[in-house]
C-alpha cells in the first residue's frame, strides 16, 4: 500500500525537476538562476528573479496554464530573493481578468504573492482592480499591449503610508506593471518597485521605442 500511495503521489505531483528531469526537486539547484536581473523601465525599478527561458519558463507555463499549483512554492522562493533585495513589507499583486482566473482555477499572481509573503514575512494587499475588459497580452506587440492596458486599472486608497512592491509573474514590455504603477500612484500609494519571477529576453522588453499615450481626452 505505501508503494502504491507513493506511485499515485508521484503521478499526481511528480517530484522531478521541470527543467532537467532529475528527481528530488521541482526546480533543482542546477536549473535555478543564481542572480536576479532587471526588467524594462516602468517608472520604478523592476527586479526579476530570472530570465524568462529554460527551466523557469517551463515552470511558469506549467504553473500558469497547466494547473501545476505545486510549482508555486519553488517559484515563490525565486521571487522571495527579489523581495529581500527590495526590503518589501507590503506586496500588491497585479489583478487577473475574471475569465483568466476562472480558466486557471484562481488568481495565479495573488497565489504567488501570498506564497512569497509567507516566506518573507511581508503582507499582501489587493487594492488593484481591472476597470474594464482587456485582451490576453500573448501575441500582442509593444504598442498593442500599451493600448490594451491604457487606464485599465484602478486602485483603492492606501490604508497607511507603507510603500508597496507590485508583484507579477512575467514582465515583457512592462505595460501591465506601468499601468499598475499609474493606478496606485493616482490613488495615493507609494510604490517602491516591482518584483517578478522572470523578465523576457525578447527585444520587446528593451526600452524605449514608441510610447502609446492614449486618445486625446481634452474636452
Amino acid at each position: 500500500m505505501p508503494g502504491l500511495l507513493a506511485a499515485l503521489t508521484e503521478l499526481v505531483l511528480p517530484r522531478h525537476c521541470v527543467g532537467c528531469g532529475q528527481g528530488g526537486a521541482l526546480l533543482c539547484g542546477a536549473c535555478v538562476p543564481r542572480r536576479p536581473t532587471s526588467g524594462p523601465h516602468v517608472g520604478v525599478p523592476v527586479l526579476a528573479a530570472a530570465s524568462y527561458d529554460g527551466a523557469v519558463r517551463t515552470a511558469l507555463i506549467a504553473y500558469k496554464e497547466r494547473g501545476r499549483r505545486d510549482l508555486v512554492r519553488p517559484l515563490a522562493e525565486l521571487l522571495s530573493h527579489c523581495l529581500a533585495t527590495a526590503g518589501a513589507q507590503l506586496l500588491v499583486p497585479v489583478p487577473s481578468a475574471a475569465d483568466a482566473s476562472r480558466r486557471r482555477g484562481g488568481d495565479h499572481v495573488l497565489r504567488l504573492a501570498r506564497a512569497s509573503a509567507r516566506r518573507t514575512g511581508a503582507r499582501v494587499a489587493t487594492p488593484l482592480r481591472l476597470s474594464r475588459s482587456v485582451q490576453d497580452s500573448a501575441g500582442l506587440g509593444a504598442l498593442e499591449r500599451a493600448a490594451n492596458l491604457h487606464r485599465a486599472m484602478r486602485a483603492a486608497p492606501p490604508p497607511h503610508a507603507t510603500s508597496a512592491v507590485i508583484i507579477d509573474d512575467i514582465v515583457t514590455t512592462g505595460a501591465t506593471l506601468r499601468e499598475a504603477v499609474r493606478a496606485l500612484d493616482a490613488a495615493g500609494w507609494s510604490v517602491r518597485c516591482c518584483a517578478v519571477v522572470a523578465a523576457t529576453p525578447s527585444p520587446l522588453a528593451r526600452p524605449p521605442g514608441p510610447v502609446y499615450r492614449g486618445p486625446d481626452l481634452t474636452e
